[in-house]
């Protein structure tokens, strides 16, 4: 297995004594559960955040010195917390800031050590408790994230994931879908059989849409009645593309779907593009072509 440290140091002389402690802790075998340590470098926070950002190959752990080039002190850690709370953070502080350190592990990062009294034995030990430590709090979290009924991402995890991908669509200038989908008549099924047979359609309606969704969309449900998926444009399917093909296949599922897309030019909140794809979930029959020219239309 591969472990993606990122330096997030703006200090050259302080960059070079890590990349040789970290090389060290890989050659003498510190991390046996790693077979292979990558290095990755970051002299300033808006660097780190974009790096944090790359899903294909963003970083396991994040040896982090508050006071950057563009940002100082625990603001930098807030913002780097808030961009991946999953990802565990070891500070590098100077020994006066002990007490700045302390603070910031309060707020959650993982560990800190002294950047003058760092050495690759205690480096190597650090790192390894505050993955296993990070792995244990993202469990723990997971499990309040998790809609009990379906097995879905909840409204919680939806809106944290989905704020991420809007922001990383609108920086990196891809198109981006998010798509509301409701199953017909559960009102009128609940109050004919019951909320337990409701709660079954439920279920149902999560499975076949697990079934038509490709591995690389995400599905949530996000309200009583209410699903979300997020599809990003790619070489393979267009935003229009996957949307025909999730459309289609919900509606002969007797699913309704909505969509919202991105639009870099003209970007909205996530709160905006919930409610657009909610106000798209049911049209008049009589506006069918004009909704399919609006999506088209979004390219």
């Amino acid at each position: 297995m591969i472990l993606r440290v990122l330096l997030a140091e703006s200090q050259p002389e302080e960059v070079i004594f890590l990349n040789d402690a970290l090389t060290e802790v890989e050659d003498e075998g510190w991390l046996r559960e790693w077979a292979h340590l990558e290095i990755l470098h970051a002299d300033s926070l808006e660097s780190a955040l974009e790096l944090l950002e790359n899903a294909y190959a963003a970083p396991h752990i994040v040896l982090l010195n508050p006071d950057l080039a563009d940002s100082q002190g625990a603001g930098t850690f807030r913002r780097l917390q808030a961009a991946a709370p999953e990802i565990p953070v070891i500070l590098l502080v100077s020994a006066e800031d002990h007490s700045l350190a302390d603070k910031m592990i309060r707020e959650g990062a993982q560990d800190f050590l002294y950047r003058k009294q760092l050495d690759c034995a205690p480096l190597a030990h650090a790192i390894r408790n505050a993955i296993l430590r990070q792995r244990l709090l993202n469990a723990a979290r997971a499990g309040s994230m998790v809609d009990s009924l379906t097995g879905l991402p909840n409204r919680a995890l939806f809106e944290l994931r989905a704020e991420r991908d809007r922001k990383l669509a609108e920086r990196m200038d891809r198109r981006w879908m998010l798509l509301m989908v409701e199953p017909r008549n559960l009102t009128e099924l609940a109050a004919i059989h019951g909320e337990q047979r409701r709660d079954l359609a439920l279920v149902e309606a999560a499975d076949q849409l697990r079934s038509i969704t490709c591995p690389a969309d995400t599905i949530s449900r996000i309200g009583a009645h209410s699903f979300a998926i997020t599809v990003f444009d790619t070489e393979l399917e267009t935003v229009e593309e996957a949307w025909m093909r999730i459309r289609s296949a919900a509606t002969e599922r007797r699913l309704d779907v909505g969509a919202s897309i991105f639009d870099r030019s003209r970007p909205l909140t996530l709160e905006a593009m919930l409610a657009q794809a909610r106000q798209d979930l049911a049209p008049d029959a009589k506006s069918e072509g004009h909704r399919n020219t609006r999506i088209a239309g979004a390219a």
